[in-house]
């Protein structure tokens, strides 16, 4: 293992410094069989734990991806959604992205079909976790098979990682084991020859259930409503949980995930004409070839150790190894306008590289736990996490046979030579390490308020090496690095009533980017702060949350497009150049969102944003994201009208956007033409009968009106068609 993630000496302080408070805890709590009652800072929830898996409820008592202390989502002072198993099972949803359509707050966009993006109060997200720790670049294509929950905190969470990014972290948290048998196999049928089969397997290993283990897989082969397409999937994981004594548990597994797309496209269809009028091309229409793909191959391996101390302290030790693998070849009619009366009009963009190489690793110590200060019990929290991440990229030369014209789109069929590349032993490396320290407590300063104060020390180092065909270092370049940023964390909690709490929290951003400029050179980092006003509560015996909260961001050395390079200009890896917004950009907006049970036979999510973002000179900033956003899931148990028959739905609702064109409109050449989505609403069904204890069916209806709309607007001067209307039929066995 070459994992090299040095903290500095300030670290190692603060995490010597919470042992010793863990320490000073210890002495004063009294012996292990009589642990500390933390009195005010209890996590609210004696009716729903953090594992959602069985709960069938659309909420959770508890939750840590905003700080890593146990509290309940009205405890937390941030804008938080959890995304329970219930809620997943009941979309029918396989894919992160699919989720995440039906989250509050939450908009998806789509480049091409492997590329899809995520964004929250009008910026991209970037954090994303599994248990807590940074996930490499291809966590969009996430399977939901492998996780119990899904945690959504908006807002800067710079606190816990390494970036302080103002849009959202999301924290897939995987299943766990447990202590007795339970199984289930699924197999779906959906449209376009969609077939899946899922199994997932906890059983205890031992007598005692002192060691425990669970597996899960899915095998997912299937078309898409646009021409060419294919995908076959794997995905698994085997996790163990071993008591190693009452208080000591040790966690190891593995999970993978292969994608084998071939008929993939980069990028999507053009917006225009060739004289300007609108293209308006089928939903099915794609340019790709049959051989063009984005293999992928990921697996992770994971332990964890965690120990917990008798006077209600626990210390938690971490790591992570992800290698990802890909292999890239695509051709797609991407570039261009085309020209109805003649056929004419596109070209290909032709991609071959050789084997794509990422190795991440990651690690997370934290100790948390309570003391007393001045009369009264509160919670602290130190720790350190890292991650070094190395990308290993292929030298070589493409041989492609064809030329980039297309002759006429209207009779395309990609039959054409797939290229072949060549390596000549010479390679890139890229490095990206980060880390820090960080110390936050939760204060009981009075019966009803609590504050949340902390702090985070970080580093980053990204550097760029290249080796010629002999393997003789060439050199190093592109070497940007910051020690020690700051990113303070205030947060605050005023009880107003049992059910009801006001709360505000304030924090920086610092967020590295991969953004480069026309000279190749990486921006600076994103800098600015977020702050955000609220009131939670907590209703039906705390089985439903309800939230609202105002909030405003600014952001400065945004990466925005540089226009000022000729159209087409592309950087040595194919992609645009940027340049930094120095003076940034301003959000404010207004979210609203009720989660979980409205009675025993009825759960709902629904939430509501409005969101304005503008630059320093008062404009529309980041017009492709929506103004409103509404988001409601709701599934209902008729028991009384027919046991076992449960009925659900969802709307997802947007109103207008628009992209500015890449390249200028055509005809005119105008830059600042825009490529418009108009609003528009989803309607989803679903409908569930258990036909007996062990065995059940479920249909789910997506885009029930079957509604064309834009998943993505400006992308290279195109759009993305959102799916058409989708059926899927599940049967699912239960052991």
């Amino acid at each position: 293992m070459y994992l090299s993630l040095r903290p500095t000496a300030i670290h190692v302080a603060v995490i010597m410094a919470t042992a010793a408070v863990a320490q000073a805890a210890s002495a004063q709590s009294g012996p292990a069989d009589q642990p500390a009652q933390l009195g005010q800072v209890t996590v609210k929830s004696d009716t729903l734990g953090s594992v959602t898996d069985g709960s069938d409820a659309y909420t959770t008592g508890a939750m840590r991806t905003a700080t890593r202390m146990d509290m309940s989502i009205r405890d937390t002072p941030q804008s938080v959604s959890v995304v329970t198993r219930a809620m997943i099972d009941d979309l029918g949803a396989v894919r992160l992205d699919e989720v995440l359509t039906q989250t509050p707050g939450i908009t998806v966009g789509q480049m091409d079909s492997e590329r899809t993006s995520f964004y929250a109060r009008g910026f991209s997200i970037t954090n994303i976790q599994v248990d807590g720790m940074a996930m490499g670049g291809n966590a969009p294509l996430q399977d939901t098979i492998l996780y119990d929950r899904i945690e959504v905190v908006r807002g800067a969470s710079g606190l816990m990682g390494g970036t302080g990014d103002p849009s959202a972290t999301i924290n897939l948290v995987r299943k766990r084991p447990g202590r007795t048998l339970k199984a289930s196999a699924r197999a779906v049928l959906g449209r376009w020859d969609d077939r899946r089969a899922e199994i997932d397997v906890s059983a205890p290993l031992n007598a005692d259930g002192s060691v425990r283990g669970r597996t899960a897989m899915a095998y997912q082969d299937r078309d898409s409503y646009y021409d060419m397409y294919h995908e076959r999937k794997t995905v698994g994981m085997a996790i163990v949980e071993a008591d190693l004594g009452p208080a000591t548990l040790l966690t190891a597994g593995v999970t993978f995930q292969h994608n084998n797309p071939t008929g993939a496209t980069w990028g999507a269809v053009p917006y225009w004409n060739a004289d300007g009028s609108l293209a308006n091309l089928p939903r099915n229409f794609s340019l790709s070839t049959p051989w063009s793909t984005w293999r992928n191959r990921e697996q992770s391996a994971f332990t964890s150790l965690e120990h917990r101390f008798g006077n209600g302290w626990k210390v938690h030790l971490g790591y992570t190894r992800t290698d990802s693998r890909n292999h890239t070849t695509v051709a797609y009619g991407g570039a261009g306008y085309p020209d109805p009366a003649t056929g004419t009009g596109m070209r290909l963009w032709t991609g071959v590289w050789g084997e794509g190489k990422n190795i991440d690793d990651n690690l997370d110590l934290y100790a948390t736990g309570p003391f007393s200060l001045l009369g009264r019990r509160h919670v602290l929290i130190a720790g350190w996490n890292g991650s070094r991440s190395v990308s290993h990229s292929q030298g070589g030369a493409p041989t492609i046979a064809y030329p980039p014209q297309i002759p006429d789109y209207r009779s395309w069929t990609g039959n054409i030579p797939m290229p072949t590349f060549t390596p000549d032993g010479s390679h890139t490396e890229t490095e990206v390490r980060q880390g820090g320290a960080y110390l936050a407590g939760r204060f009981s300063l009075a019966d009803p308020f609590t504050v949340v104060l902390g702090g985070r020390l970080s580093n980053y180092r990204t550097e760029e090496g290249a080796w010629d065909t002999s393997g003789r270092l060439i050199g190093y370049d592109n070497l940007r690095k910051t020690k020690n940023e700051f990113t303070p964390y205030v947060g605050a909690v005023l009880d107003l009533s049992d059910a009801l709490s006001a709360y505000a929290s304030y924090t920086s951003l610092f967020s590295p980017q991969s953004a480069r400029d026309r000279n190749n050179q990486l921006l600076d980092p994103e800098t600015g702060t977020n702050a955000e006003l609220g009131i939670k509560g907590e209703f039906f015996d705390q089985r439903l949350n309800a939230s609202a909260a105002v909030f405003r961001t600014l952001k400065k050395n945004l990466a925005v497009l540089d226009t000022t390079v000729p159209a087409g200009f592309k950087l040595p890896n194919g992609n645009s150049a940027y340049t930094a917004n120095g003076d940034g950009i301003t959000a404010r907006g207004i979210e609203f969102e009720v989660a979980g049970q409205l009675s025993q036979s009825w759960n709902v999510s629904a939430g509501y944003t409005f969101l304005r973002v503008k630059d320093v000179d008062g404009a529309r900033a980041e017009p492709n994201q929506p103004r409103h956003l509404l988001r409601l899931s709701t599934a209902y148990r008729l028991d009384d009208v027919l046991p076992g028959l449960k009925v659900g739905g969802g709307v997802t609702a947007q109103s207008a956007t628009y992209g500015v064109t890449w390249y200028g409109q055509p005809v005119t050449g105008d830059r600042n033409a825009r490529i418009s989505q108009g609003g528009y609403a989803l309607v989803n069904a679903m409908a569930s009968y258990e036909i007996n204890r062990q065995l059940g069916v479920q249909l789910n209806i997506s885009n029930l009106a079957d509604r064309k709309y834009y998943r993505n607007v400006g992308f290279y001067d195109s759009v993305f068609w959102g799916e058409p209307r989708n059926v899927r039929l599940a049967l699912t066995a239960k052991f």
